[in-house]
């Protein structure tokens, strides 16, 4: 069947799309789950039963890894912030290099100094040294192996930290420093708009060069040293390309039943790949789905989906923090499992606080900041024409 007409949305870059909130709020709760199973330790499913066999191959070799590795959400967060950053430029025009990286240090930085902070407080408040060195070595997901000191909060909250670091605070960190680099000069792919291949090569190359000298392709975190970790921010150019190039295509094409079945299959094989590139495609075609008109955007739309969409950044960056925390208060009086169930819950319980008390106000002073430096600085762009 050939492709039906293009969507018509109420603009071609128009107002926010609630689907894609609830596909960040979404992937944010598979992380959740997915660090509730690392507090659990090393579990070994190869039992020599069917079942056993089953259940291995299924959370490491299909779409279940994702919930196993964690790795594919964050990915997918990536490329979605290239998509909803670029569409929000091709909307509303560049408020030039110097006001978007401002803005983008003020909106992220923030929130994750206060994240590093309710570390350090969540620390000398409820940790044991002696255990989390110990017995709790296999549960605290890597974070508080020492003492948090100067250097380590300021290493932290300037997104500096390494793979070599031994005092961690907060052990999602790793992603946001890839991100705030790879978006601190967007608006630059505005001079891609009709040269979207080029942007897209270049995005590759760059993710090669990335991949040659971090020799870990598909498990890049950060690096042994700075240089290394600013490689590691190479090698996923590519996902907030894949983003940003969806966004200057143009409208999104409206897909018949059977291409919208067989992209569904494709996300479900791809994200069950190995492969990061693999899951670049995979959030793409996710992007495109989840704006088609039918049932699965309207689950999108269902409102607590779009409430944790709305809050997803606040549980991404502090459900570790409320979690182990949890662990070294009730470590010994509850089974692990019992605590890791409890402790996501209770993540997601503060997490409305850290919402209206962090987050909400530094997006509000972020966009007052840029608003400021874009009356005060020259340079703004004007909104880039809509593609045929």
């Amino acid at each position: 069947m050939p492709m039906a007409n293009t969507l018509n949305h109420t603009a071609l870059h128009g107002s926010r799309l609630p689907e894609l909130d609830a596909l960040r709020g979404v992937a944010a709760l598979v992380v959740l789950v997915h660090h509730a199973l690392v507090m659990l330790g090393p579990i070994d499913l190869i039992d020599g039963t069917l079942i056993g066999r089953a259940t291995h191959t299924l959370l490491n070799f299909s779409f279940f890894r994702l919930i196993k590795f964690g790795r594919g959400p964050v990915l997918f967060f990536f490329v979605l912030s290239g998509y909803v950053l670029t569409r929000a430029l091709l909307k509303n025009g560049s408020p030039g290099l110097l006001a978007f990286a401002v803005q983008r240090c003020v909106r992220l930085l923030i929130p994750v100094t206060a994240s590093v902070l309710l570390s350090c407080t969540l620390y000398y408040l409820v940790a044991d040294p002696l255990l989390l060195q110990g017995p709790l070595d296999n549960h605290s997901l890597t974070i508080w192996s020492k003492p948090p000191d100067v250097a380590a909060v300021l290493r932290e909250v300037a997104l500096l930290q390494t793979n070599q670091d031994l005092t961690r605070l907060n052990n999602v960190l790793w992603s946001l420093a890839h991100e705030w680099r790879l978006t601190l000069l967007l608006p630059l792919v505005l001079l891609f708009h009709n040269r979207i291949w080029l942007m897209l090569a270049l995005a590759t190359a760059a993710t090669g060069f990335g991949a040659m000298f971090s020799a870990d392709e598909n498990f890049v975190m950060l690096g042994a040293e700075l240089h290394g970790s600013i490689v590691a921010t190479v090698y996923f150019a590519l996902s907030i390309a894949s983003g940003a190039a969806l966004a200057l295509a143009g409208r999104l094409p409206a897909l018949s039943r059977e291409q919208r079945i067989a992209a569904s299959i494709g996300v479900v094989m791809l994200a069950g790949m190995t492969a990061d590139l693999a899951v670049y495609l995979a959030s793409v075609l996710l992007i495109v789905l989840a704006q088609q008109p039918g049932r699965f955007q309207q689950m999108l739309r269902w409102r607590p989906l779009l409430w944790l969409g709305r809050v997803s950044f606040s549980l991404y960056l502090i459900h570790s923090l409320i979690m182990v925390a949890w662990l070294c208060l009730l470590y010994e009086m509850l089974p692990v499992w019992a605590i890791a169930v409890s402790g996501a819950l209770l993540a997601l319980l503060a997490t409305p606080v850290f919402f209206r008390c962090i987050e909400r106000p530094s997006r509000d002073l972020a966009k007052a900041v840029e608003r400021r430096l874009v009356r005060t600085l020259p340079g703004k762009v004007a909104a880039a024409p809509a593609p045929p």
